[in-house]
């Protein structure tokens, strides 16, 4: 009479446990282009129980036929999916989730002039005129360093001795004549030395390739020190060994009470121009 009992029960308990049995879930999460998603989360619907996909998009988790999972991933709408009763592999593809965005106000920036940026040159330290026009340190796609005028140290022959401590790899040579280099010395697969290009000036627009050593510290105003890229892009070839860039006091002072003037340094070049005719003219002549 037992055993007939224990086959009764049986009898009533094993479909019932064949049907809420769970089996595992396999698939793959892939956007609208088929690409795969890592890290969505997939949540059994109604239950605390889930799991994740790899970088693959793939995951796996145990789940009973017609139950529901919860796709969900950062940038990707929900998506909820029955779960067949036939063991397939899922493949499931996540739609891009469309943000709506608040009201956004353009505004009209308006471009300044050359009037413009001389009035901010006593304030801005970032400032510095070239021969190639205003260069702005903030706004610069290339680095470089600007020194002011005020740091230098009118020690030393001229103010170079004092420049030399804002650039370690700057070196000075005066003799024959004095020569600034930005770059350090190379050397050949042979030991042999190779002398790196030597760095122009640009003082207050005049490009020259001689050291202006007849400025002193307390002329200059302020010194940017362009290397490499930032020389390259602004001076073409001629700015290989690098760009010395100096704005004295005169020149600056000349721009704070004519700012709205265009700049001409022509002047400039006629006056120096007639001090070098003036200085050969009462040069002593050499005896025939």
């Amino acid at each position: 009479m037992n055993n007939w009992l224990s086959f009764l029960v049986l009898w009533f308990v094993l479909p019932f446990y064949s049907q809420t049995s769970e089996n595992t879930i396999s698939g793959r999460v892939t956007d609208v282009w088929e690409a795969p998603i890592p890290n969505v989360n997939i949540l059994l619907k109604g239950t605390q129980r889930g799991a994740q996909t790899d970088e693959s998009g793939w995951f796996s988790l145990k789940a009973n036929a017609n139950e529901v999972l919860i796709f969900s991933s950062l940038g990707f709408g929900s998506y909820e999916f029955v779960v067949p009763e036939s063991g397939e592999e899922l493949k499931i593809i996540l739609s891009p989730k469309a943000t709506v965005l608040d009201e956004v106000t353009l505004k009209k920036r308006k471009l300044k002039t050359q009037k413009d940026i001389l009035a901010e040159f006593p304030e801005n330290t970032n400032l510095v005129k070239t021969s190639r026009g205003v260069l702005n340190k903030e706004r610069s796609s290339s680095a470089f360093q600007v020194i002011s005028g005020k740091d230098l140290v009118a020690t030393g022959p001229d103010f170079l001795a004092s420049l030399m401590n804002f650039n370690p790899s700057m070196r000075v040579v005066r003799v024959p004549e004095v020569k600034v280099y930005l770059r350090r010395v190379a050397y050949s697969m042979y030991d042999t030395i190779r002398t790196p290009p030597k760095a122009i000036f640009d003082v207050d627009g005049f490009i020259q390739e001689t050291a202006p050593t007849y400025l002193s510290a307390h002329d200059i105003d302020r010194v940017a020190i362009l290397e490499r890229n930032a020389a390259i892009s602004r001076y073409g070839p001629m700015g290989v060994g690098g760009v010395i860039v100096i704005n004295t006091k005169a020149t600056t002072q000349l721009d704070y009470s004519e700012v709205g003037k265009r700049y001409d340094n022509s002047a400039l070049r006629d006056s120096l121009n007639e001090l070098f005719i003036d200085q050969n003219r009462n040069a002593p002549k050499p005896p025939d």
